[in-house]
Order: C-alpha cells, then structure tokens, then sequence
C-alpha cells in the first residue's frame, strides 16, 4: 500500500523526541516499511536515518499576524490550509496523528475516508474538533488504550478501535543483565502533569536515588518546582536519544512514574519493561494494559510504606521476566492490526 502518516506541520521527529507520539509515529512509519508499504509523513522534520519520506508545507512568505492571531499561528493556520489542497488520491490510506484541529477541517476537502489515531486525553478543543470531524465523514478511529476509548466513545459518532502501542524489540540496545544496577529513574516531559516531583518525593521516601531524563517542556515548573529539590542523590540527567535513553533504562533497579494525569498509552513503562526494569507508578500513569504485578506495580506515591514496600518487590523481579511481559507488546502485532484497519478503508 502507498501510506500518508499525517501529523502537523510544525512537528518534528528528530531525536530526542518531545514525546511518545512523535516515537510511535516513527516506529509504526518504519515498520510499515519493512513489510513492503510505501509510507510517506507529513512533518516538520525527521532524521535522515528513517526509511520512510517526509513531507513538508511551506510557510508564506508574507506576514502572517494580525491584529488577534500570532504569527506562529497564522503561518500554521497557512499550512494546514495548503493542505486542503493537497492531492491525496494517489494514496491507499491517509493515516492522522495530529492535535492540530485545522488539519481534520481542510482535509475535509479531501472527500475520502481516513484512519485517525487519537493519542491524547479528551480535551473540550480536540473534542470538539473530532465531534465535528467524525459527525461528517466516515473516518475510522482508534485509540491506543481501552481507557482512551472509554473517555472518547460519547464524543465520536462512530466505533472506535483499540489497538495498543508497540515496540520493535529487535532494534532496542542489548541489555547486560548482570551489570550491577542503580536504584531509581524517572523519564517523561518535565511539567506538571507529568509531576517529577511526587517521583522525587517517593525516592526520598524510600531513600533510594533517583536519576531524571526528559525535555524540560515547562521551564518554569522546572526551575521553580524540581530545581530546587536536586541534589546529590536527585539528579537531572538531560534528555536523551532513544536508543541511547532505552540503554541508560536498563541500568535501574526501578522506574517510577508519577502522571496526574490518564497516560493514554503509557509508552514509557513499556519501554522500561523491555529494558527489563520494573515500573512502579500511579494508576494514572499506568494504563489497564500494562498492570501485570510485580513487573508493574500502581501504589500512592506519597505513602511512605507502600514506596518501600514496591521498590522491594521490584528489586527482587527478573528482568527476563519483565522482558517476557514487554513481548505481549511486539510491534508486529501492531503493525498487523493496523493494516487490517488499513484494508477496512
């Protein structure tokens, strides 16, 4: 099949990637490949290491801003409405994956039936937005949790799909079992929802360590919040590339993670999982689908006994039997479920 991936045209997908999103794009882009598709992405950027190409909307060469609208947003509003324009027809399948809204309402000029993922929360913008969407076309959509379809069905005008998230566990780093490990990590966006800081406070709870990775998405939450609370035993890590994150992943005793808010998927602690390291977090960070104790553990952060009493039974976990569990989560069955949806449109 000829595919277009369609995300936004301000969104990049180089490494370090800002979020789960952008790496499952690229993994399913990849894998699509491989099995003999030609997958096109729609983007900012990519790095050029990708098998699949990429596709970029120019901005105008005119002032864009006015008197209610930035120029950041004007230029974007431009793109997505070249999109509009834009001949799909030679392609078997148009796949979204935006949170931009004017790209589902100049594709509607397109006439055609699409596959949409959702990927985030239901929020009163994108709700909207795909009220609309699904009220006046045929598209097929899918979201990657059961939770995520639960809290979406009464908004979409149609069935939707679930099909998990997935990883390509022939291209992660080779784990050393035997190297002796540290104690704890933390990896995520660095803002509030994510909520390093209840992380920070368990680790001082349970006395343990704790080593932070992720962009800082939120610069004032970081300075004001977390700054204040790193020292010798907490320490900011940097944000890093996959490959290179996934690795460092392996050298932990645990993960904690900390989101306030319903983590859709949850790509984080299924990456933790592959590397064979426990996850220890709240209910809200742990979706349905990867809750498999003792690889995974949902507790209060904040109680004092139950930190320690969970980083004790990870301490004793085999990473082999995390990584076993991980394998439920293979990429190629993703990629199979995807081209069912694929032949269904």
């Amino acid at each position: 099949m000829r595919i277009l991936m369609v995300t936004s045209p301000i969104v990049s997908l180089r490494q370090p990637f800002k979020g789960g999103t952008e790496a499952f794009v690229v993994n399913l882009s990849n894998g699509l490949v491989k099995r003999g598709h030609q997958v096109d992405v729609l983007c900012k950027d990519a790095d050029e290491d990708n098998k699949f190409n990429t596709l970029q909307l120019q901005e105008s060469a005119f002032r864009m801003r006015d008197a209610i609208t930035s120029e950041d947003e004007g230029q974007k509003l431009f793109q997505a409405a070249q999109f509009g324009l834009f001949d799909s027809s030679a392609y078997d399948v148009v796949h979204f994956h935006s949170y931009y809204h004017a790209m589902y309402e100049f594709a509607f000029f397109h006439q055609r039936s699409n596959i949409i993922t959702l990927h985030s929360p239901l929020s009163e913008r994108l709700g909207l937005t795909h009220q609309l969407n699904s009220a006046r076309s045929k598209d097929r959509y899918i979201t990657v949790s059961t939770r995520l379809a639960s809290q979406w069905e009464a908004t979409i005008y149609s069935d939707i799909a679930v099909i998990p998230n997935g990883l390509d566990f022939d291209s992660l780093p080779i784990t050393n079992n035997n190297t002796p490990r540290r104690d704890a990590v933390w990896v995520g966006r660095i803002c509030a929802e994510k909520d390093p800081v209840s992380a920070i406070e368990a680790a001082n709870l349970s006395h343990t360590n704790l080593d932070i990775y992720g962009a800082i998405s939120d610069a004032e939450y970081f300075k004001s919040e977390v700054t204040p609370l790193l020292n010798d035993k907490i320490r900011y890590c940097g944000h890093l590339p996959q490959k290179e994150l996934l690795a460092k992943l392996s050298n932990y005793i645990a993960l904690f993670i900390s989101s306030t808010w319903d983590e859709p998927f949850g790509l984080t602690t299924l990456e933790a999982l592959a590397m064979g390291t426990p996850v220890i977090g709240t209910s809200a960070a742990i979706p349905e689908e990867l809750r498999s104790f003792p690889f995974t553990q949902t507790i209060d952060l904040s109680n004092e006994t139950a930190v320690k009493n969970a980083y004790v039974k990870a301490a004793a976990v085999a990473h082999t039997s995390c990584q076993s569990f991980a394998k439920k989560f293979d990429l190629s069955y993703t990629l199979a479920a995807y081209e069912r949806e694929y032949e269904r449109v």
